[in-house]
């Protein structure tokens, strides 16, 4: 780096002599100019970066203790020489309690090596200063990290349900907030990449948004939360939307923003908020944003809605089942509409609509459970839990027309042969599919039906070929592979989250019904997955 020297003496012959007798270019300095008194040397002081000022101290107009005094307040770092004679000494005392003179010379013996040594000793302490002000800039740049680390590990806590106190938190935390979801629109179900994908659009986000902050929260989800002033936060993150969109890297993201806060303890209520705002991209579309609502408060008769709601699905299903065991080809397309209109009505949510199209898929299912392999089981299983991933309302709807069209068909085509028995067997099964990983007994689907326990488990067994529990435990088991098959959970939680209370009696049932460990199943399915990726890989390159 090359620094700035100016030369200041109210006498032109020492102003020449303190010039020349320096190289300046070869000792790294340029001499930016010179000047008679003080305020002429304050001028040029502020208007250019000076580092190394060469001063007298006695001159006219403004003498040298006072410019010392006045370009400190200006350049924090400058090195000053101070260029004066005995009778001065005095003064260069009063100079060096000012803190920023190098060293005081001495008109009468001078020599030029004098001032090329004192020049060389200013430029030494600016390198000093320099390395130590880039220290405290990095250990403030740390220490800011490092708060902003603890309120986002802090922030994720509360937002989680723990009962949080905020060490510290960001200027623009307090005040009207708004909280954004983020949802990555990923359908190739790569995890690392999303995450890598994850990490790149939040350090992106960090980059935009000066005052927010955004942190991962899922395998595909960023949360967002920015100050709001007057309505900006929406506007700030439909732009953050766009420009992530517009930069060629292929995210996309459907966003759920909430209604504004009033105060940063209310970020779990507004997460709460803007997942809900997710939902209408089931409805609407994804990779857009939308702005959610204050859920109506109670009194308002919601709750009656609800119900209302409830009640008219329920029926809808009734009529289905009806129609379905009745191989009622009219009423069972008639009760579908009717049950698509309701839907696109939005009076049920995405988790409720997906539920309803499940339970339909099980009822079309249920009149060859005799028949059924354990292929086609697993497939059942397979299908099942795919809707639960369904992106619309549009897909699930294909999904739920295409398997009932598919009935239809004169080899698939249900038998109408004691349809009344075959509705509510089908029934049962739906509600079984819907709690067979939780407690569930005979005498739950039983009372669901509204049948003895006894009659019910004589028909079960009449239309199924199996008994209640056991069929009960080849759906847990069927789930399980699902689980080992496309997940890294513990085996002890695949057992637990199949439905299985007992990890030992889990064990037991898996390899009597598949003659192998979960952990050797998981094994042999990822070694031939493996291989399906190798043969994959080599028919690109073939191709190529």
């Amino acid at each position: 780096m090359v620094y700035n020297a100016l030369i200041v003496d109210d006498e032109p012959m020492i102003r020449f002599g303190l010039a020349s007798c320096v190289d300046w270019e070869k000792e790294g300095v340029r001499l930016a100019g010179e000047a008679s008194n003080g305020e002429a040397a304050l001028r040029l002081i502020k208007n250019e970066d000076i580092h190394i000022l060469v001063t007298d101290i006695k001159m006219p107009l403004m003498d040298g203790l006072e410019l010392i005094r006045l370009a400190k307040e200006v350049r924090p770092l400058l090195k000053v020489v101070l260029v004066s004679s005995y009778s001065d000494f005095s003064y260069a005392v009063e100079a060096v309690k000012l803190g920023v003179v190098v060293d005081y010379l001495l008109k009468p013996t001078m020599e030029p090596e004098d001032l090329i040594r004192v020049i060389r000793a200013c430029k030494e302490r600016l390198e000093l200063d320099k390395a130590s002000s880039r220290k405290e800039e990095w250990l403030r740049l740390e220490e800011a990290k490092s708060r902003r680390l603890r309120f986002e590990e802090e922030l994720k806590a509360f937002m989680g349900g723990a009962d949080q106190a905020f060490e510290w938190k960001p200027d623009w935390a307090i005040g009207n907030l708004a909280l954004a979801v983020w949802k990555l629109d990923a359908d190739d179900g790569k995890s690392l990449r999303q995450l890598v994908s994850l990490e790149a659009a939040k350090n992106r986000l960090d980059e935009w948004c000066g005052n927010g902050l955004s942190f991962v929260a899922g395998d595909d989800e960023l949360v967002t939360l920015i100050a709001d002033y007057n309505g900006s936060a929406l506007t700030d993150i439909a732009l953050f939307h766009k420009r992530l969109g517009a930069e060629g890297s292929g995210l996309r993201f459907t966003v759920g923003i909430s209604p504004v806060i009033h105060r940063l303890q209310a970020a779990a209520l507004a997460y709460v908020w803007a997942l809900k705002a997710l939902e209408n991209a089931f409805f609407e579309g994804r990779n857009r944003c939308y702005l959610g609502r204050i859920p109506a408060s109670a009194g308002e008769g919601t709750d009656r809605e609800e119900l209302e709601a409830e009640d008219g699905i329920d029926r809808l299903r009734e009529r289905f089942s009806k129609a379905y065991a009745f191989a009622d080809q009219y009423g069972s397309e008639a009760a579908l509409n009717d049950m698509i209109a309701l839907w696109r009505m939005k009076r049920y949510g995405r988790s409720e609509i997906i539920a309803h199209g499940r339970s339909l898929l099980t009822m079309m299912w249920s009149h060859r459970f005799r028949m059924k392999t354990e292929e086609d089981m697993g497939m059942m299983i397979g299908k099942l839990e795919g809707l639960k991933q369904a992106p619309s309302l549009d897909h699930l709807i294909r999904t739920v027309r295409e398997e009932l069209s598919r009935f239809w068909k004169p080899d698939d085509s249900p038998v109408a042969v004691d349809a009344g028995g075959a509705h509510v067997i089908q029934l049962a099964l739906s509600y079984i599919q819907e709690h067979y990983r939780g407690d569930i007994s005979l005498q739950d689907v039983a009372d669901y039906v509204h049948m003895s326990k006894n009659y019910f488990s004589e028909q079960f067994k009449q239309r199924t070929g199996m008994n209640f529990i056991d069929f009960v435990i080849r759906l847990r088991l069927h789930y399980a592979k699902h689980l080992l098959e496309h997940t890294s959970m513990k085996v002890i939680d695949v057992g637990a989250d199949s439905g299985f209370n007992s990890p030992k009696h889990f064990l037991k049932l898996f390899k009597r019904e598949m003659n192998c460990t979960p952990v050797e199943f998981r094994e042999r399915f990822e070694r031939q997955r493996a291989a399906d990726d190798g043969r994959a890989g080599e028919d690109v390159l073939y191709e190529i």
